[in-house]
């Protein structure tokens, strides 16, 4: 019996990244963000979709991410014939082939998406078609492509700040005329800071996230194709396995403790651990972790101090931790077996866990006591309605 279970261990382990359930991702084809080479990077499979699917219902039916980089529409030059003569112009047409979204109809199946689920990323100037979906952009003067060419110090701020576990990062703008956002309302900012433009510097978000009912969007105007960039890497697998995600918050959630960081990554080849940056309260935490395939051990640290670890033969665990004050602690992921190009979820909790759903349990002791007290009252009160009469 041993050597069966030993046996069934070490073909859990050989296990490879493809047995989890593949993601369904698409990218628009695109001239600008190099969005692809971090999928690659990432050994995450993909689809490329052409700008004049995007009214098509299936596209959104078919995936779980779709990618929308900057540089998607054809540009104007490409789509036209010049008919001449010498330095003459005879006449200007449309080539055919030609296509034109209806910008109406893309606004609400991208809605329907995103708020059905579906996780979706935005860079650079794609943000009228987020814009047009929901209409939350803000620009300085009204323009938004006032962005000078230059280094910004970007401010990172709760999930994208544990996942690169530094406040701030240097990122560089090669050229001028990015999209410089004023404000983004009903958002989460995850970077933002000081950058210049023509009319002297200001101030404001570069990277958010916008949570829409079930699904999530971001917003960068930073990207680059560096395939070693943290950013880039924590939005390419963020968006890529939202639903990862997703189906662990709805198991975290049960517990009713405060929500903090979440986090979505995998180990690549030539990884053997990765660390974080997570914010606990002082006293009860839990640190939720869940994969698709493959298992994993996670430690805590409170500066060199190993405080809690757990490693088990389970794709889902919370390992509470007690921390002694408010503050920032490492967590550190390890793989067991072949757990790379493996992706995985993590949801920080604070509070005790006590009962699944304790808080609906407790309103409704509460309403039944209120029912109860109002009944006893009112007989109380009106005594002879529920007397009884001797026959």
């Amino acid at each position: 019996m041993r050597r069966l279970w030993a046996f069934a261990v070490v073909i859990l382990l050989a296990l490879p990244a493809s047995a989890a359930v593949p993601v369904r991702v698409a990218v628009v084809a695109n001239r600008y963000d190099s969005v692809e080479k971090c999928l690659q990077a990432c050994r995450i499979p993909y689809t490329v979709i052409k700008y004049a699917d995007l009214n098509h219902p299936d596209i959104y039916r078919r995936h779980d991410a779709i990618f929308f980089p900057s540089g998607m529409e054809p540009p104007p030059e490409t789509s036209i014939n010049i008919l001449s003569r010498g330095t003459s112009i005879q006449g200007v047409t449309l080539r055919e082939g030609h296509y034109e979204l209806d910008r109406k109809e893309l606004a609400r199946k991208l809605r329907a998406f995103i708020d059905g689920g579906g996780s979706a990323y935005f860079s650079g100037y794609s943000w009228d078609i987020l814009h047009g979906a929901y209409d939350d952009f803000s620009f300085f003067y009204g323009f938004p492509y006032i962005g000078s060419a230059g280094t910004i110090d970007l401010r990172l701020e709760e999930d994208l700040l544990g996942f690169v576990s530094s406040p701030r990062f240097s990122a560089h703008m090669p050229f001028s005329g990015w999209v410089a956002v004023k404000s983004i309302s009903n958002a989460d900012v995850l970077a933002g800071g000081r950058f210049d433009t023509p009319r002297g510097q200001k101030e404001g978000p570069v990277i958010v996230r916008l949570k829409r009912k079930r699904g999530e969007a971001y917003y960068t105007g930073y990207y680059t194709g560096e395939t070693g960039n943290p950013i880039m890497r924590f939005l390419v697998i963020r968006v890529a396995f939202g639903r990862l995600l997703a189906s662990l918050e709805a198991g975290a959630g049960r517990w009713d403790q405060t929500s903090g960081v979440r986090m979505v990554d995998m180990l690549l080849p030539g990884e053997t651990s990765r660390r974080y940056t997570v914010p606990l309260k002082k006293g009860r935490n839990t640190i939720f972790f869940g994969s698709e395939s493959g298992f994993f051990q996670a430690d805590v640290y409170s500066g060199d101090a190993l405080i809690a670890s757990r490693q088990t033969w389970e794709r889902e665990f919370a390992l509470d931790v007690r921390a002694t004050a408010e503050g920032m602690y490492g967590l550190r992921i390890f793989p067991a077996g072949n757990g790379r190009s493996i992706p995985y979820a993590i949801s920080v909790k604070h509070g005790v866990r006590l009962v699944p759903y304790f808080r609906r349990v407790v309103l409704a002791f509460l309403f039944f006591l209120v029912i109860a007290a109002l009944v006893f009252i009112n007989r109380f009160m009106n005594p002879r309605k529920y007397s009884g009469r001797a026959r």
